[in-house]
């Protein structure tokens, strides 16, 4: 190695944060097409070799021969990069049927692994005594079959393991999201900031120059084309988001257009309501939602959202309707009107510790019912079907915004979807518990909101 390279100008700038870490063992990379995360792991394992001359990698892909046109071929890009050249035919081995592997002048060893390829997953022992494989790169994992099978493999590697260990994961989202992968996910989530991170990018993420010269102009035009023509398509594949390509639910819900900061002046609104969707196995929601002078638009201004066994702590019903008071309070120290709350009529309890609580606490200042679920919908799937109708006029007539604070909203929004006979899943799988609040909160109002819609379009006076 004889030149000097510089890592920022290798690597892409949203990947230089994590780029050194060798401390943190679950590193996961996820995102749009065209982010620059599979060519920051192909950098990343040489220049772990430059500070542990003992160290050896594994990469993992379902289909072993995948490896070729892929992590085989862009980790040779890598050592180049990193001005380390290696020597075809020494270093690593030339021929479209080889084994694939790659080794170092210095001792280090890249193990090429494919789970359908049993003698390829079976070689996979460090090559030099004093040798231990401290990196496992997992390619495209929502490729494998479960976590179940991920895990496996990671057990496979980290046992034993006394220095540094890292598993490098990388995946492209898929625009489903019943797929195992989200809910993996949600897991590792609880253990950002003990041993593990999470990083989402997409080509955006990378700054102009990175853009111009890594990703070039002819892709940077087919992208913004596909935004204009197919913005469902162009959330998935390059803002590695879930879409609605098929099956969605709430088709004219674009973020980009429908999630903002809201304006918060209480002489804008005409009215408030809160939904609350309580669940002691499920997640409790609290959706603040606001409608307009004279019906002019809708907004959600607020949320709380816990679920026992991912959020921090276990809440019982106590500490739901302290939370529950805390969150009205706030509400009313910022706009100071009476509204009403529409609680879940599935949960009597809830509802009616709420108003016992209420009326223990002195308090006046808004209204606790439980929810008419039904409304103008004959059987319960009809009213859900209303529901979803309603909210996809409002997002077509950009009558309904949301604030960018309400992650959870908009993440379910984006994510919702049918099953097999046509009716949105309702599963562990999917975020009902933030729509169904949400949903609460504007049920009175259904007609207004429809009414105002229709007149604005000039379909009725």
């Amino acid at each position: 190695m004889t030149r000097k390279i510089k890592i920022s100008e290798i690597v892409g700038k949203p990947h230089l944060e994590h780029f050194s870490d060798f401390k943190t063992v679950h590193q996961i990379d996820k995102g749009g097409r065209s982010s620059v995360k599979s060519s920051k792991n192909e950098i990343k394992i040489p220049f772990s070799f430059l500070k542990d001359p003992t160290a050896e990698a594994v990469v993992v892909r379902k289909v072993y021969k995948d490896h070729r046109d892929t992590t085989f071929a862009g980790l040779r890009i890598g050592f180049d990069r990193l001005g380390w050249q290696l020597k075809p035919g020494i270093d690593y081995p030339l021929g479209k049927n080889s084994t694939m592997y790659i080794q170092t002048n210095q001792g280090n060893y890249i193990h090429f692994v494919g789970l359908n390829d049993y003698e390829s997953s079976k070689g996979a022992r460090p090559t030099k005594p004093g040798n231990k494989i401290k990196i496992l790169w997992l390619f495209e994992i929502t490729q494998f079959d479960s976590e179940q099978e991920m895990n496996n493999v990671i057990s496979n590697y980290i046992r034993e393991q006394k220095d540094w260990f890292v598993v490098l994961y990388e995946f492209n989202p898929p625009a489903k999201t019943s797929h195992w992968v989200y809910e993996w996910l949600r897991k590792m989530e609880t253990r950002v900031g003990k041993d593990t991170y999470v990083q989402h990018t997409n080509y955006n993420d990378l700054p102009n120059w990175q853009q111009k010269e890594w990703l070039g102009d002819l892709i940077l035009n087919e992208i913004e084309m596909l935004k204009e023509i197919d913005y469902e398509q162009f959330k998935s594949i390059y803002l590695g988001l879930p879409a609605n390509l098929s099956g969605g639910v709430y088709k004219k819900f674009m973020e980009q257009r429908h999630v903002q900061r809201i304006q918060r002046d209480v002489n804008e609104y005409i009215k408030f309501s809160v939904g609350v969707d309580y669940g002691e196995t499920d997640a409790t929601v609290f959706t603040l939602f606001g409608i307009l002078k004279g019906f002019k638009g809708a907004r959600v201004l607020d949320t709380y959202y816990h679920k026992n066994g991912v959020s921090n702590g276990d809440n019982g019903i106590e500490e739901y309707a302290e939370a529950f008071f805390e969150f009205m309070e706030d509400y009313w120290l910022e706009f100071g009107r009476p509204c009403k709350v529409y609680v879940d009529s599935a949960n009597k309890t809830f509802w009616k510790y709420l108003r016992k609580e209420k009326v223990r606490m002195g308090i006046g200042r808004f209204v606790i019912q439980p929810v008419n679920k039904g409304i103008r919908g004959t059987k319960q799937t009809d009213a859900i079907e209303e529901r979803i109708q309603i909210t996809n006029l409002m997002f077509g007539a950009d009558y309904l915004l949301i604030d960018k604070t309400c992650k959870e909203l908009i993440r379910a929004l984006s994510e919702a979807e049918r099953d097999k006979k046509g009716n949105r899943k309702d599963d562990s799988a999917t975020n009902v518990d933030s729509l169904d609040s949400y949903e609460y909160a504007l049920l009175d109002d259904i007609v207004a909101i429809e009414n105002a819609i229709l007149r604005g379009r000039g379909y009725i006076r």
